[in-house]
């Protein structure tokens, strides 16, 4: 299954060169993305520099010079740090509103034969990636900490963030093909009996949002992923019908 991940993220990456419906979700997702976090840059600004002005008129002026730009620094620093650490959860929250057109183009390009899925219900998909989305920034924001004590032992940060990054992504955009298909019940089951499956593409999807220029091309490319990934594993009888799944309580 390993080679059907990464040539299904190849064909993925392909795709939007290639097929003009998914270049328009690309732009859209990468629009959204960067006006989001122009917002989000400028309000974290403004909190900084509002804290910063506190009153050291009783020092002198070289120290209160050196201490602010110190503060103001590392305040940035740790914003930068925070956003870099948050970013797999909200780029694929923002762009989670145009993954299921990623989806069909997939399908109608490369399985025209097979039943095309069917678009879910719009406000229970936005209830479910946006319960993810602050679930997956609440933990990274818990896990801060450790990543900044894996600096001074690097295989120690890197496997952390890939490791919980990549179950959240690859629990994230398996349902997103799977509600397409499947039940919700039906969707719980197959992603929990294809547990490897689902983290070693999500591994890769936090992989790839880590690279430079690379991570916007990665949302639409992962969702393209994740149809081929879903498709080879109901060749190899992989997918829980409805009849056989587990209740979701």
């Amino acid at each position: 299954m390993l080679g059907t991940i990464i040539s299904g993220g190849l064909k993925g990456l392909t795709q939007i060169l290639a097929d003009r419906a998914l270049r328009r979700i690309f732009w859209r997702t990468l629009l959204l993305a960067l006006v989001a976090y122009a917002i989000a840059g400028g309000l974290a600004w403004l909190v900084v520099d509002y804290f910063l002005n506190f009153d050291v008129s009783w020092l002198p002026s070289i120290v209160v010079s050196w201490l602010r730009g110190f503060l103001e620094a590392s305040v940035m620093l740790g914003v930068i740090g925070l956003m870099w650490a948050i970013f797999p959860a909200v780029f694929t929250g923002l762009s989670s509103i145009f993954l299921d057109e990623a989806s069909l183009a997939v399908e109608k390009r490369h399985y025209p034969m097979d039943a095309p899925g069917k678009e879910p219900a719009f406000w229970p998909s936005m209830r479910r990636t946006l319960q993810f989305t602050l679930l997956v920034v609440f933990i990274n924001i818990l896990l801060m900490p450790l990543y900044l004590i894996g600096l001074f032992l690097p295989p120690l940060n890197l496997i952390l963030y890939y490791g919980v990054n990549g179950y959240f992504l690859g629990r994230e955009y398996f349902e997103l093909v799977g509600y397409r298909h499947l039940d919700e019940g039906a969707v719980f089951t197959t992603r929990r009996r294809n547990g490897t499956v689902c983290f070693l593409a999500g591994a890769l999807i936090a992989l790839g949002l880590t690279i430079p220029f690379l991570n916007l091309l990665v949302p639409v490319a992962a969702a393209a992923m994740m149809v081929h990934v879903y498709k080879e594993l109901g060749r190899r009888g992989r997918i829980v019908t409805a009849r056989d799944s587990t209740p979701v309580r």
